[in-house]
């Protein structure tokens, strides 16, 4: 599997803050210490101290003003940023946020309708200098990549990231999905379930990207339990966790273990037809019960992109 890099030029993408709460400088967590990241985007990125029981989550997405992460024609999410011709080097960082994030979270997840849009997709740091700045902070070269799905069948099946070498992925799904492996998944794998010691655990997920695929099963029947695969994923020394999936980002927040969205807004304007949104086949929270955030970062490339660092407040569903 070829991992591309990306010349990210500190110069031609930095962005300016225009807001900061006084809440970040609480945040003592700095995963890497990366002057790629000072010289870009005007400061480290620094979290809170990792949940007991689970990882710190966060995510990224790219939004219109309308709030669609998709064109009707482009399926793909970096068309949003992509095809804002006044953004200028604004677009590019967009997508170099995101590689940053991955630079410094310890596994990031993809859903299975994402990966159908890129036969290649890998969630690797595409900016050598954080790759580099990474490795010197202790962590590994790649982030663990996990496949996260309900049942299995919205995975493509032949896709590049389940049988590399070079990438560690893991997939997690329900018993249902298992199932669906069994059927239709044709190279190697190893199954570890949630009522494995976490000895047990620890050394069938250590096998992703050795050429067999660790599929780890929570839950019943279709559904994985949320709950127990992040609490084996902490267990695992997953401290830090990226989210690339809308679907499952979006789950996330219904079940209140969302902490973060770094939200790009790229200043095009989509309007109607059948886009991606986010929590787009749910029904949505009520006006009685609903997330509030608390925007903790503003940042301005120019008149056309900007960049928002949200944290969720569950206190009022």
């Amino acid at each position: 599997m070829s991992l591309s890099m990306i010349p990210f030029h500190a110069e031609k993408i930095k962005i300016n803050q225009i807001f900061k709460s006084e809440e970040l400088d609480t945040y003592k967590e700095m995963p890497v210490a990366s002057n790629k990241i000072r010289s870009v985007y005007g400061n480290e990125l620094c979290f809170p101290e990792s949940k007991e029981d689970r990882p710190y989550i966060f995510s990224s997405f790219v939004t219109s003003i309308d709030g669609k992460l998709a064109y009707a024609d482009k399926p793909s999410a970096f068309y949003v940023a992509g095809k804002n011709r006044m953004a200028g080097g604004g677009k590019d960082t967009d997508f170099w946020i995101l590689n940053a994030l991955r630079g410094v979270c310890d596994a990031a997840i993809i859903g299975g309708n994402s990966m159908k849009t890129d036969a290649d997709y890998s969630m690797h740091c595409m900016d050598a200098d954080i790759e580099s700045d990474r490795i010197s902070a202790g962590l590994s070269k790649i982030p663990l990549n996990i496949v996260m799905t309900l049942d299995a069948a919205d995975v493509p099946m032949d896709h590049a990231l389940l049988k590399s070498t070079g990438v560690p992925c893991i997939l997690v799904t329900s018993p249902n999905g298992l199932e669906y492996l069994k059927k239709n998944f044709k190279r190697e794998y190893i199954v570890a379930t949630e009522q494995d010691t976490d000895e047990v655990i620890q050394e069938k997920l250590s096998k992703a990207g050795q050429g067999i695929l660790p599929v780890l099963i929570t839950g019943t029947g279709g559904f994985p339990d949320s709950s127990a695969t992040m609490k084996i994923l902490k267990m695992y020394g997953i401290n830090r966790l990226l989210i690339e999936s809308p679907g499952y980002g979006h789950f996330l927040v219904k079940q209140k273990m969302m902490d973060e969205f770094f939200l790009n807004m790229s200043a095009v304007y989509i309007g109607g037809g059948d886009t991606m949104t986010l929590g787009k086949s749910d029904k949505g929270f009520l006006a009685e019960a609903h997330p509030h955030t608390k925007i903790l970062s503003i940042h301005m490339y120019n008149e056309y992109f900007a960049y928002f660092r949200y944290k969720f407040n569950y206190d009022f569903l």
